[in-house]
């Protein structure tokens, strides 16, 4: 898992001093800006999101659309992609060093990439593309124009998402390792201590639980705990809730060096210089994914659980757990920096305790019905439901649990309560649930929910299979059958008196589904296929007027025509003036 870096530049007692290993320029790579205005970021590379890493920086706009951006270095346009959802519009960058650059959430290409990308999808008849484009079709210079920043895809709010990713293998590669002009003189924060016990019987402060204590600041850059002494018993593992800042952007970012020291010895050690897209999911591994869960705080786990397979980590000793030798005081530091150097301390000690002083009461055995195993196949079936959790799907081996509560006053099966929410998955598990009974006829329009109890159900899928609906989930929660019967609503964004829209230069609509969500859709002008743009977001379709495709001055049919996940459509069809 632990892994030697060949991006090194510092000497080596200045690492070791620091805890800081990618610091600087890449070796003999030198790129200039994407973007011709200072560099503010509202978020840098691993920042912690839900169930991935960040694998890119994302720089500031001026919360505006339609800023240009320039190839960093000389290559060609080896893709390019057009999505509702993800990176939305984005051109990529191969470069001869061995580089490839990602540009994201744009607005628009430029013209002629533009004409490149229409033709190709009403030749496909479909919005959405993924185009790997030859060597030789769009050669670009270093500083030439190739976009405009925008808010596509999973974007909610104006700004350029930049990757840098080594070629030969997709990897993700810390963009700021390359030199970029990124002021940065704040210092990461560190907000809470968490400690947790690592066998049935240890004790931490006398308790056989999670322990969180707040931190608070103590001169330039420190951090201390009010009593600086923890009593332990038995092995145990720590965790710690920091953030790190920018100038220029209150956003919160992810730690880029994390080091901890047990007695003045490296005890666990990662930077963030890069990771691949297969790894990324393994960060509810990294984390305290019950505190991200259910409180939002990002908090970094020492532990490194049987199958977290992320190769981040420098050094590890005992699997991140901290079994004390001997008697005495112990000190533990915690030693954080960003990449321009910038690093905060934490430091406060533990003293190993006799069970036979602070020994309460030993932890009563957990009740649980099947005890799963994270390196093999995993099968339970619980009256009218059946589950298959795979290998590697679990990050530990686990105590299973699941209840049945009272079904929705509209669902065809119980509420079936898997396991617990906090407990994360690496690969989705397949659930078979048999309803109580339906409608005639209906058996194909039954689906899996996902029930919560703040928001309205979420479709989950799944296929009917004579008797019983088989899906996938990746996530542990309340799961029950839905039937969906209901198309998805058309709704036009102009007057529906109106048939003149000779002042406009586009058409839209919003289009919704109240339960399975929006399957396809297929706009046609004149009965010809044409090409709307589709923003799930917001829920609209909205359709640019195409002289050369569709003449104007003349009357012109249009049709919609929506279908969701269960196969139910809408059509929508008027005759319009442009």
């Amino acid at each position: 898992m632990l892994r030697n870096i060949h991006i090194r530049i510092f000497p080596i007692f200045f690492l070791l001093l620091t805890g800081v290993s990618g610091m600087g320029q890449k070796q003999n790579v030198r790129f200039s800006s994407p973007v011709h205005f200072p560099i503010y970021l509202s978020s840098n590379f691993g920042e912690i999101r839900p169930d991935h890493f960040h694998s890119g920086i994302d720089i500031k706009t001026n919360g505006r659309a339609g800023e240009k951006i320039y190839a960093i270095e000389d290559g060609f346009i080896s893709r390019i992609k057009v999505a509702v959802s993800g990176f939305g519009k984005a051109v990529y960058v191969t470069h001869p060093n061995g580089y490839t650059s990602v540009y994201c959430h744009l607005s628009r290409f430029t013209d002629e990439e533009t004409a490149y990308v229409m033709q190709q999808q009403y030749r496909h008849k479909s919005y959405t593309m993924d185009l790997s484009l030859p060597a030789g079709l769009f050669r670009v210079k270093k500083g030439q124009l190739i976009g405009f920043s925008g808010n596509t895809g999973n974007s909610f709010g104006p700004h350029l998402h930049f990757e840098i990713r080594e070629t030969r293998k997709e990897a993700p590669v810390n963009p700021l390792l390359f030199s970029f002009p990124v002021k940065d003189t704040i210092a990461p924060r560190i907000y809470r201590l968490y400690l947790y016990p690592e066998s049935p019987l240890t004790l931490i402060n006398n308790r056989h639980s999670r322990n969180i204590i707040r931190t608070r600041p103590a001169g330039a850059r420190r951090y201390v705990i009010p009593d600086t002494l923890v009593h332990v018993t038995g092995p145990f593992s720590l965790g710690l809730e920091a953030q790190d800042y920018m100038n220029g952007s209150h956003n919160r970012c992810g730690i880029y060096s994390f080091r901890m020291l047990l007695d003045r010895q490296d005890f666990f050690y990662y930077t963030m210089d890069e990771f691949t897209y297969n790894e990324s999911r393994y960060i509810n591994s990294y984390i305290d994914y019950r505190e991200k869960v259910k409180n939002n705080r990002n908090v970094i786990r020492t532990v490194i659980l049987p199958n977290n397979r992320l190769d981040i980590y420098r050094k590890v000793r005992d699997k991140g757990i901290v079994s004390l030798s001997g008697d005495g005081i112990h000190r533990i530091d915690f030693i954080l920096s960003d990449i321009h150097g910038n690093t905060s301390r934490f430091h406060f000690y533990v003293v190993k305790t006799e069970r036979s002083v602070t020994l309460k009461a030993t932890p009563p055995p957990g009740n649980y019905l099947s005890r799963m195993y994270w390196d093999r196949d995993n099968y339970y079936a619980f009256d009218g439901f059946r589950i298959y959790i795979p290998k590697g799907a679990l990050y530990d081996t686990l105590d299973y649990t699941m209840k049945i509560a009272s079904p929705l006053p509209r669902s065809y099966a119980p509420v079936y309560i898997v396991h617990s929410p906090y407990v994360p998955l690496q690969k989705a598990c397949t659930i078979r649930i048999t309803p109580d009974s339906f409608p005639a006829g209906k058996a194909d329009k039954l689906l899996i929910a996902e029930v919560s109890n703040s928001a309205r159900p979420k479709a989950r899928g799944g296929q009917w299979n004579s008797k019983e609906v088989t899906g996938k989930v990746i996530h542990f929660g309340k799961y029950t059958l839905l039937i969906d019967t209901l198309p998805p609503t058309i709704h036009p964004l102009f007057p529906s008196g109106k048939t003149d829209l000779s002042a406009y230069d586009h058409i839209s609509f919003i289009i919704r589904d109240k339960l399975s969500g929006i399957s396809s859709y297929n706009g046609y002008i004149d009965g010809k296929w044409a090409l709307f743009e589709y923003e799930p977001k917001k829920d609209r379709l909205r359709y640019y007027f195409d002289k050369e495709r569709v003449p104007a001055g003349k009357m012109h049919q249009v049709k919609l025509v929506v279908t969701d996940e269960r196969g139910n459509e809408a059509v929508y069809e008027k005759e319009l003036y442009w």
